[in-house]
């Protein structure tokens, strides 16, 4: 089922509702982009100047090459790491797709940069392809997007990819929006997995367990207010810098999901697990929206489809590690816990309104309602 709400969204974001966007992205979230001008220049943006001149002298000679650069954070293992089996795909589905006119080299394992630098140097210019927390892009550039980050929302795959498809209206219309106001064009949506808590000497059985622990978490906004309210402190930490901070005990504990914990074999330091499944881990795939707009139809062509073959890719390793990843921790000899369904209540009730409340003040009653409708419409099906 499809609800076509993006009107309620996109009034509430272009009228009262703007001032206080604008106010947000240009203050401590989001100093890069410039004020959106109201009343009748409010599609005139200074923003779109800054970031024109900035490509004319960039991005131009980097979108000349004829090599496209590709990076993402984990090590390049296609057959156990969802995103690397997505970008091994995408390399190969797109140079046959286009004729070798699409010929992506790929810099796994963070090379070029943290997630945050990948974002930048995708608006830029100079970098083609990242694959990144959608969160990171959310709390560098377009807070709206990190309210696809809140707990509990997402049931299942399944559930994930029906929602978050380019073919509802309300995402469309959201990730367009993003590509208009960032100059960064997201691709697609994958589902990371959902996340579980870790800890190195405290089980967690029930939220009471977390009162006090200095939780790490992503540098997203909506995870760290969903921590909070677990009664956690939240610590943001890159993902890069994760293991060295549980090694070091700067930190208590984090949480990820399975295929990441075992990745970056973060079961080495730590020894507890409890499987709370609190928030999907949303992944994006950016490439550069000027860039993008350049392409021949036949070139886009060919890209989305080579998008649509490894994200099938993606899933299907994903699927794996979600079947098979939580038993290989329990093997690495991490305590392995399954909260009793009392006590999911009690994570969910802890953190699902507070979030909720959070998410319209920050982004307007309006908008969230909306994407809950959205999200909502799905509900029979599910």
């Amino acid at each position: 089922m499809q609800v076509n709400i993006g009107p309620f969204w996109m009034k509430s974001f272009r009228s009262g509702h703007a001032k206080k966007i604008t106010k947000f992205r240009n203050g401590r979230q989001c100093p890069q982009l410039a004020h959106r001008l109201e009343g009748g220049l409010m599609n005139f943006s200074i923003k779109s100047l800054i970031l024109a001149s900035a490509m004319a002298i960039t991005a131009i000679p980097a979108m000349a090459q004829d090599t496209l650069r590709a990076t993402w954070t984990d090590p390049n293992t296609p057959q156990t790491a969802p995103v690397s089996a997505y970008m091994n795909v995408l390399q190969a589905s797109a140079y046959r797709f286009s004729g070798g006119e699409l010929d992506i080299e790929l810099f796994p394992n963070g090379q070029l940069g943290d997630q945050r630098a990948m974002v930048q140097q995708v608006a830029r210019g100079s970098l083609h392809f990242a694959n990144i927390a959608s969160g990171v892009l959310a709390s560098l550039y377009f807070p709206e997007l990190g309210i696809i980050d809140m707990p509990f929302l997402f049931k299942s795959r399944a559930h994930f990819r029906a929602t978050m498809s380019y073919d509802n209206p309300f995402i469309k219309d959201l990730l367009d929006e993003v590509a208009a106001e960032t100059g960064i064009r997201i691709l697609s949506l994958h589902p990371y997995g959902f996340r579980n808590m870790t800890t190195k000497d405290t089980a967690i059985h029930s939220p009471a367990d977390m009162v006090g622990l200095r939780m790490r978490t992503m540098e997203i906004v909506p995870h760290q207010r969903m921590m909070e309210s677990l009664g956690a402190t939240a610590v943001p930490i890159p993902y890069l810098e994760l293991y060295t901070s549980l090694q070091t005990g700067v930190v208590d504990g984090q949480e990820n999901p399975p295929s990441n914990i075992i990745l970056q074999r973060f079961y080495q330091v730590q020894g507890h697990m409890a499987e709370t499944q609190h928030v999907m881990t949303v992944g994006a795939v950016l490439t550069n929206e000027e860039w993008y707009q350049s392409l021949t139809d036949d070139q886009r062509q060919a890209l989305l489809h080579a998008d649509a073959e490894a994200s099938y890719a993606h899933d299907g390793i994903g699927s794996i590690q979600d079947l098979l990843g939580v038993q290989e921790i329990r093997d690495q000899g991490v305590e392995v816990y399954t909260p009793t369904p009392v006590e999911m209540a009690e994570f969910r009730e802890a953190t699902v309104g507070p979030s909720r409340e959070w998410a319209e003040e920050e982004y307007g009653k309006e908008f969230v309602d909306g994407f809950f409708a959205h999200m909502e419409s799905f509900d029979a099906d599910f």
